[in-house]
């Protein structure tokens, strides 16, 4: 509850009814967005690869932080894996990669600090997925393969920077590829693919679903405007972020784009409130959602459900995810009163004109799809409502007034409903807040108290 409960390691700020107001905004713009058809199961010949990229540190072989990234990729691995026992095949495939840093070794310490295994990532995926083509092709030759790449955090650039990859290589066959891995696993150096291409460059319709990107280090340094292939993108960007080293980018443009290309909605929460991993997850469930909206929107029939919504109220909160290292500051949210974000998407020795922008659309490859207003589907529970509270004096006129009756049931029962509204939590975090100031000038007068009174000039030689 409030502040003083830290399952996640740091403290948390009880969402206010502003913050919750945010999703409500997000759906509504949602809902007024149109989105392709990029596959129908009913059609033989189309088929859809689901590349999801995780955040740093993140994995879904840690199951008790899974993120948004790892709980979509595991919805689809299950439809897909569901489809190949009924039918023996599956139109709709999927590869998921690890987020930087998750080695468990020193390079992934060191990548978890700069990402640099970016373009390792980026090759494993495509990998994953020109096998997966291989697989559609050699099933029937006429196949019309398009890509959804999905990503949270640096794995939300990676998403961005692969859709480049597909633009450039097309779809290469995997048959007699040549390249090597290092002792994490990681792809190292160029990959050779012998063969004539499965489909020439520019020919893979795309689309991208982004987590709150966040470049720092390595992705900064490589292209990550989206492709003229992708026809249309989702992204969500956390707005109370704080951290300097956690700086957004914005992939897409705030709002939608007057040609429809792209949505991004900004909501409450800190990164990982929004892509997803803390245990008080209430915001991210929220998010998750919306993407879910989305992809659902692009398939038919949609294969993802929607999470329940937590009814515990102490669920949804922001994070003070600050408070995961002293090394993270907060000066840039602090002197601007916002969040710090990124609109460069391609370093200068990569891009001279135009590098805040996405690639133009090929409108060619638009106008051959179904476009639809994305649905908002329906889903279990509903966001709990949070009592207001009692001001202070009521609650200790209450409070007297049970004591005096010998009523311990009644003085729980009061407290139990004061702690957990906004009254209460705004009271705890409050004192909480006091008794770390308090504690801070405690340590400083007591640092002060042991130091020398005066020092002592060294003697002249």
């Amino acid at each position: 509850m409030g502040g003083h409960r830290q399952p996640d390691g740091v403290r948390a700020d009880a969402a206010t009814a502003e913050h919750l107001a945010s999703f409500d905004a997000a759906k509504q713009s949602l809902e007024n967005f149109t989105a392709p058809v990029l596959l129908d199961e009913r059609r033989t010949d189309q088929r859809l690869f689901v590349a999801s990229f995780d955040g740093t540190g993140n994995s879904k072989n840690d199951p008790g932080t899974l993120t948004n990234i790892a709980l979509i990729d595991e919805q689809i691995r299950r439809h897909a894996e569901h489809a190949e026992q009924m039918l023996g095949y599956t139109r709709l495939g999927r590869g998921y990669v690890e987020g930087p840093g998750t080695q468990g070794s020193i390079s992934g310490m060191i990548d978890a600090i700069d990402g640099g295994s970016y373009g390792a990532r980026l090759e494993d995926m495509y990998l994953q997925f020109v096998k997966q083509a291989k697989k559609w092709v050699d099933g029937d030759p006429n196949a019309d393969i398009r890509i959804l790449s999905t990503g949270f955090s640096r794995g939300a650039e990676q998403a961005a920077g692969f859709t480049r990859l597909i633009e450039e290589r097309g779809i290469q066959d995997p048959t007699n590829a040549m390249f090597k891995r290092n002792a994490d696993g990681l792809i190292i150096g160029e990959v050779t693919y012998p063969n004539l291409p499965l489909r020439e460059p520019g020919h893979v319709i795309q689309a991208a679903v982004l987590f709150d990107p966040v470049g720092t280090g390595a992705p900064r340094q490589n292209d990550r405007r989206l492709a003229e292939s992708v026809v249309s993108g989702f992204q969500i960007t956390a707005l109370t972020e704080r951290r300097n080293l956690f700086q957004g980018t914005w992939i897409t443009d705030f709002g939608i784009t007057p040609d429809g290309r792209f949505l991004n909605v900004g909501v409450a929460g800190a990164h990982s409130d929004i892509g997803g991993g803390y245990r008080r997850d209430g915001l991210a469930v929220l998010s998750g959602n919306l993407a879910i909206d989305y992809i659902n929107g692009m398939i038919r029939p949609p294969p993802l459900g929607k999470r329940a919504l937590p009814d515990d109220p102490d669920r949804y909160v922001v994070h003070r995810s600050n408070e995961h290292s002293r090394l993270y500051f907060t000066s840039v949210f602090d002197r601007r009163g916002e969040r710090g974000m990124h609109d460069l998407l391609a370093p200068p020795t990569l891009c001279q004109i135009d590098c805040r922008d996405a690639m133009p659309r090929n409108e060619a490859m638009a106008a051959r799809l179904e476009w639809r207003n994305v649905t908002i589907g329906a889903v279990q529970g509903s966001v709990p409502v949070r009592s207001e509270g009692m001001d202070m004096p009521t609650f200790a006129n209450g409070l007297l007034s049970a004591a005096a009756r010998d009523d311990g049931i009644r003085i729980s029962g009061l407290t139990r409903e004061q702690i957990v509204s906004d009254a209460g939590q705004t009271w705890l975090q409050s004192g909480f807040d006091a008794l770390e100031r308090q504690s801070r000038e405690f340590t400083e007068r007591a640092a002060a108290h042991a130091a020398p009174s005066h020092v002592m000039a060294a003697p002249e030689l």
